[in-house]
């Protein structure tokens, strides 16, 4: 099975509160895309880090998985 990192803005309101729907576009991506791209095949997504923490650096070597992330993928591989 091919792994990929996909890392997605997320939206704030002026709260500081999430606005992105993360669940939605997750569904959206893997049910509607990578099965159809896929022929039908399994297809999975894990949201390891609703924040834009640890990524969207201007120098790429500061992008990159925390331990957090490593853990919340391990802990919970298939979303």
């Amino acid at each position: 099975m091919a792994r990929f990192i996909l890392d997605v803005a997320t939206q704030y309101d002026d709260k500081g509160k999430i606005t992105t729907d993360i669940k939605k576009g997750m569904e959206l991506i893997a049910n509607e895309y990578l099965t159809k791209q896929f022929k039908g095949g399994v297809a999975s997504i894990t949201c390891i880090e609703e924040h834009n923490n640890a990524q969207f650096h201007t120098n790429e070597l500061k992008n990159k998985l925390t331990r957090k992330q490593v853990r919340m993928f391990n802990e919970n591989p298939h979303g």
